[in-house]
């Protein structure tokens, strides 16, 4: 008897995306593997039906989907494909029944040895799918395996763009607090940058009180300075605040409109987020059909 779908939070269609995406990268591959009768079913599946199987698909393609998702050394890529879809007909609550126990008992190793981010897909999809009691687990993935980007590789990005803020763009970030205060906030914003770039490891108000209202000004000078301060800080602290998350949910489309040596590695950094903490839940507080038509998942980074 199959569940009750899980209510589709951001977590649950970030997870879908990326397993979606994962699939249709491998379908071509994972085609050449199957009987050739069976590859307009396939395409069909991954393109129209998002990897969600109907009765009808399980008795055409389940078994030989089986197959392919136990022999890696046949042809690996293959391999992960046919795994990420009989996960995600899983997550989508479809008619396959199998609960790839075995899969993850006896390959969880060979899913380490996929691109980093087709890795990191399927290990986040059986997390969750765990979670909902989808998939039966002897152990769960954990840290690396969830992660498509290396964590200090990562913040190493994000610390020259936080970096890249002159002199003069301090200057103007700071003309943001009281008169009082801006020269208590220069010299904080001066060792933040100078030091490990990690606003909570300078007190509480002091920069974070203008860093935080320039990240929300999408048009600001410093405002991608000023989001890779706020995604360090939120890497460092796992978004404890929920301030990133908040500011994932107003400001995604304005975070993919920003040049490509920007946007990608701050998209890196939200992905980290979401990768390494099962409940970073932007548009938590929105209505299902609102978050459903309006939330917007991040791009999947290329294997």
């Amino acid at each position: 008897m199959r569940k009750i779908a899980a209510p589709k939070t951001f977590t649950m269609l970030q997870i879908l995306s990326d397993l979606q995406s994962a699939a249709v990268a491998g379908c071509s591959e994972l085609a050449l593997q199957l009987s050739p009768r069976l590859r307009e079913d396939l395409k069909r599946l991954v393109f129209d039906q998002e990897c969600r199987m109907s009765t009808a698909d399980v008795e055409a393609l389940h078994a030989e989907l089986m197959m392919v998702a136990s022999m890696p050394n046949q042809n690996h890529p293959a391999f992960m494909t046919a795994t990420i879809i009989l996960l995600a007909d899983r997550l989508n609550y479809g008619a396959g029944e199998d609960d790839l126990f075995w899969n993850w008992s006896a390959f969880r190793d060979r899913f380490r040895e996929a691109p980093s981010p087709v890795r990191a897909a399927l290990m986040n999809g059986f997390r969750r799918a765990d979670t909902l009691g989808l998939v039966k687990l002897d152990q769960l993935p954990k840290g690396t395996d969830l992660r498509t980007y290396d964590e200090t590789d990562l913040t190493r990005l994000l610390k020259i763009i936080a970096r890249s803020m002159t002199e003069d763009m301090r200057d103007v970030v700071c003309t943001l607090a009281p008169q009082e205060t801006r020269e208590v906030h220069r010299k904080a914003l001066d060792n933040c940058l100078k030091g490990s770039c990690i606003l909570s490891e300078f007190g509480g108000w002091f920069p974070s009180e203008v860093i935080e209202r320039v990240s929300l000004d999408p048009v600001h000078p410093s405002y991608a300075a000023a989001t890779a301060l706020m995604i360090l800080d939120a890497i460092a602290t796992r978004d404890c605040t929920g301030k990133m998350a908040l500011r994932y949910e107003k400001q995604a489309d304005d975070y993919i409109m920003l040049p490509t040596e920007l946007r990608i590695p701050l998209l890196a950094g939200l992905r980290h987020l979401h990768e390494m903490e099962a409940d970073w839940e932007p548009y938590a507080d929105w209505p299902v059909e609102q978050r459903l038509d309006k939330a917007i998942v991040m791009p999947f980074a290329k294997p």
